[in-house]
């Protein structure tokens, strides 16, 4: 049970007959679902916000598609994940140009390899999660129960499917339910994030978090598929507010994955700035729901747009790396195209929190329990054993190996961006580092060099130690070696020539700059500027209060 207090919905919405044809509607709590559910069991409603009822939004959704009633359409999805090819095509996940180097002698032993690890407070065995798959339709009960039961006995994750059909039809709730069968393991609801803009709310989700008895709850991002899908829900303008106000009152963690198109750096900033607990980056090179989408559709054109998306996506190697890298401190969880043990080894040793599956459990449990447990235990038993050869024993030592190399070097990048700053007056010392890094951080190089270089004769760059007394030391150093008091024959504007009106007299202000620099130079390593403990980089004005202008330029892989 979770700490929140149960919303008195449970007996309501538990109380449908005959196919959902007869609702009791009198009962505590079932104005939550008023909205979704029509009497005498018709088509659920679709609740857009009252600022887009109106207009473009209007006129977009009547040229396209009636849509699927969502049971048939998860059902339909399952069949096809089932039993067509819906792999990406033209893109991997990028795991294969990764390769660990054998320690050879690894000085532990295989049974002092930990792979358990814990999170939202549940001991898990491993840093598995099968993840977010079906539910909503009769042949979903199996193998949802089918992948709970595993595991519950194995120590994994599971997160379900989403959780609207739900929502619009609670009878299906048997559908979904798995903790009576799996009371000790971390699981994830998981609803379309778009739902927050059609009328899903703070209530709607705690409700669906608490009939599932979940852990968590999963907003899942998938706007290539909803702009294919028939009838798909494309209102995701003004999304990120929804989610952070979701954060701000759900009791259970919120966590944000893609379904299969990967989330980029500066995506994963924002919502980790909005507030949910993990994102799961889910990159491209497993399944692609632009292919599984496309065997639903009849028309041909519709199905040669869904077909040019078939590469779609950034793999799931690069936007796992991309994550770590601007959210080092952060939960961040991978899935997207892994397929075996190899793959789960070489995910967290690029920094993930923990790996998710999905494809080969659905196809594993669709064969029966024995296959999943199989499957299981053949990842957990590779993950072991690359940990053993490799030396690490805890998945600590494994996030930090040096032992994960890039197969074939990446092909060398530049990027260059100007940053402006307004000084106050010389000798003026700006710390300039952490404008710096997050130029790094865009460029998407993880290996080379940040050159920092200033275009101007009177300010300069510098490397030391942002320490106020030291500052203080440098500042009258300068003033005791070029004062500004000092004669210097740059300030006899009677003598030169080619000058403006306002030229000012900053002879002092040249001879100190000839003592600093114009430019610094700072390793780049792991998308991280390798500076010394104490090290910050400086912008120090020479001469009076202007604007000044820094150019940055990252070279590297």
């Amino acid at each position: 049970m979770s700490a929140y207090a149960r919303v008195p919905i449970c007996a309501t919405v538990l109380r449908v007959l005959d196919g959902g044809k007869n609702v009791a509607r009198d009962e505590p709590g079932l104005a939550l679902l008023r909205s979704n559910i029509h009497p005498a069991g018709g088509r659920p409603r679709r609740r857009i916000p009252a600022h887009r009822r109106e207009g473009s939004v209007a006129r977009v959704q009547s040229s396209r598609a009636e849509p699927t009633s969502t049971p048939k359409r998860k059902a339909e999805h399952l069949r096809i994940n089932l039993d067509e090819d819906v792999s990406a095509k033209g893109v991997t996940t990028g795991f294969e140009r990764y390769r660990f180097v054998p320690a050879a002698l690894p000085e532990i032993d295989l049974d002092q390899v930990d792979t358990g690890t814990t999170l939202f407070g549940r001991r898990l065995a491993a840093p598995l999660l099968i993840s977010c798959m079906t539910g909503g339709v009769p042949e979903a009960e199996r193998i949802n129960l089918t992948l709970a039961r595993a595991a519950q006995e194995i120590g994994l994750a599971v997160g379900l499917g989403s959780g609207r059909v739900l929502l619009e039809h609670p009878e299906v709730l048997p559908t979904f339910r798995v903790r009576p069968e799996a009371p000790d393991v971390l699981l994830l609801a998981n609803l379309g994030a778009v739902q927050l803009n059609l009328g899903v709310g703070p209530d709607q989700c705690r409700w669906v978090v608490e009939q599932l008895e979940a852990d968590a709850l999963v907003l899942h991002l998938n706007a290539l598929q909803e702009a294919l899908q028939p009838g798909g829900d494309t209102h995701f303008a003004g999304l990120l507010d929804r989610i952070a106000a979701l954060c701000a009152v759900l009791e259970v963690p919120v966590i944000v994955k893609e379904v299969g198109w990967g989330i980029p750096p500066d995506t994963v900033v924002r919502l980790f700035e909005a507030g949910v607990a993990a994102v799961d980056v889910a990159g491209a090179g497993g399944t692609s729901w632009s292919e599984v989408e496309r065997h639903r559709m009849d028309g041909e054109v519709r199905r040669r747009v869904a077909a040019a998306f078939a590469g779609w996506g950034i793999p799931t190697a690069e936007a796992l790396r991309g994550a770590r890298r601007v959210a080092p401190d952060r939960l961040i969880f991978a899935s997207g195209g892994i397929r075996d043990g190899m793959d789960v080894a070489k995910a967290l040793a690029l920094g993930a929190d923990l790996v998710g599956m999905a494809g080969p459990f659905l196809r594993a449990a669709d064969q029966g329990p024995e296959a999943v447990h199989a499957l299981a235990e053949e990842l957990i038993e590779t993950l072991r054993i690359a940990m053993f050869c490799i030396g690490a024993s805890t998945l600590e030592e494994l996030r930090g190996t040096p032992r994960l190399v890039s197969e074939s070097p990446a092909r060398l990048g530049v990027a260059t961006e100007d940053l402006i700053f307004r000084t106050t007056g010389a000798r003026e010392f700006i710390d300039i580092t952490e404008a710096v890094a997050d130029v790094a951080g865009r460029s998407g190089i993880q290996d080379g060099i940040v050159h920092i270089f200033s275009s101007h004769t009177t300010a300069a760059i510098r490397i030391n130690e942002h320490e106020p007394l030291l500052l203080t030391d440098f500042q009258e150093m300068l003033e005791r070696i070029s004062p500004g008091s000092g004669h210097y024959e740059h300030d006899d504007l009677a003598r030169r020539t080619g000058i403006g009106p306002d030229e000012p007299r900053n002879g002092h202000s040249h001879c100190q700059h000839l003592l600093l620099a114009s430019s610094e130079s700072v390793p780049l390593v792991g998308g991280r500027l390798a500076l010394g403990l104490w090290q910050r980089i400086f912008l120090i004005e020479l001469d009076d209060a202007r604007e000044r202008r820094i150019t940055v330029q990252v070279v590297g892989r």
